[in-house]
């Protein structure tokens, strides 16, 4: 089971901004953690709150589509009111999106957003106090890979160690250190009958966020200028030459999720593949490519896993899972690719219920 919600931290926040605010806990799944009543002379105020204790290191785009969906699935009688999401620290960048969704939220540093009828609180810029930023440390690689490997083939929660080491591109010996982890997360249970992930969306945005953080900024990378005429041939000329160097590649990014659906087309396409094997002259001169030391239009990314580069490639051009594309404009970070990422998110949560 997930941890149960903790909101007793938070009440005085709360009572600071809506003195007398009452609050009744719901535990109930698939329900807000809680609901808040206040009333002022002029309006009944009725927040639908959630608790969100690892925000901080989360994709916040994935915590809102979540947050809205909670609301549209309560009856109907109980979806008036806005959402107030609570959590130890809510960052500048998160704070953006969540007031432009209409989310309200209050954080323990002392930040706050408060919207509702009659009153307006805003709040930013306070940084968390050291002793409480990180209650569980902070994701490292080896736990962003592995977590990967368990979205991305779901069978492997119940897996060996070794099986999941072997798909994750880690060693044996940190798997046990990721699975605790999770366990004190309450994302995984582990049971006589197997182990369970719990919470398969939370577990997205706790993963995508660490890949943009720590893992994705230490992936090597390589520019290269492809001579061709536009994107179709720069996918078709790698399916050829590295298809026939039996040499796995996959796209990604805006070019993957272009492949799935209409989203913007950037100008760079983005491709998982080893450095060293498009390094090689031979290989270039296949490609009509050439080293490029700031602009290209291909940008090639140490693959983050084997899991990044699907092995089927009888037909069609390689593309790397939704999870990995949606990761990937997100740490590309312009207004486009953040929309892109908005549009196929949908996709990446469907992946992660299947």
């Amino acid at each position: 089971m997930a941890a149960a919600p903790d909101v007793e931290p938070y009440r005085p926040v709360i009572l600071k901004w809506m003195p007398k605010a009452q609050i009744r806990l719901v535990h109930r799944t698939g329900r807000f953690d809680g609901v808040l009543a206040w009333k002022t002379p002029g309006h009944a105020i009725r927040y639908l709150i959630e608790e969100k204790r690892h925000l901080p290191h989360q994709d916040i785009g994935v915590v809102v589509q979540r947050l809205h969906r909670q609301r549209a699935a309560l009856p109907r009688g109980e979806r008036d009111g806005r959402i107030l999401l609570l959590a130890p620290h809510v960052r500048a960048e998160q704070a953006a999106v969540l007031e432009r969704e209409g989310i309200d939220y209050l954080d323990l540093a002392g930040n706050a957003h408060l919207q509702p009828p009659g009153l307006f609180v805003h709040i930013e810029g306070r940084r968390p106090p050291k002793a409480a930023a990180r209650p569980i440390r902070r994701p490292q690689t080896a736990w962003v890979k592995t977590i990967m490997a368990l979205l991305i083939k779901p069978e492997l929660v119940r897996a060996p160690y070794r099986a999941l080491a072997q798909e994750a591109d880690v060693a044996l010996g940190t798997l046990p250190a990721c699975m605790n982890d999770l366990k004190a997360r309450g994302l995984l249970l582990d049971q006589a009958a197997g182990r369970t992930l719990t919470d398969r969306e939370a577990l997205v945005a706790l993963w995508v966020q660490a890949y943009v953080d720590v893992l994705r900024p230490k992936l090597g990378e390589r520019r290269l200028q492809v001579r061709a005429t536009g994107k179709d041939e720069i996918w078709k000329r790698f399916q050829t030459v590295l298809g026939e160097r039996r040499q796995p590649w996959a796209l990604t990014g805006a070019d993957a999720a272009g492949r799935r659906a209409q989203y913007f087309r950037a100008k760079e396409t983005e491709i998982y593949a080893p450095l060293r094997a498009l390094e090689n002259r031979d290989t270039q001169k296949a490609l009509v490519a050439q080293p490029a030391d700031h602009e290209g239009n291909v940008l090639v990314i140490e693959p983050p896993g084997p899991l990044a580069m699907p092995t089927a490639q009888a037909t069609g051009v390689p593309i790397a899972p939704n999870l990995l594309a949606y990761a990937e404009l997100r740490y590309r970070g312009t207004q486009q690719a953040l929309e892109a990422a908005e549009l196929l998110l949908p996709k990446v949560l469907a992946d992660a219920a299947d």
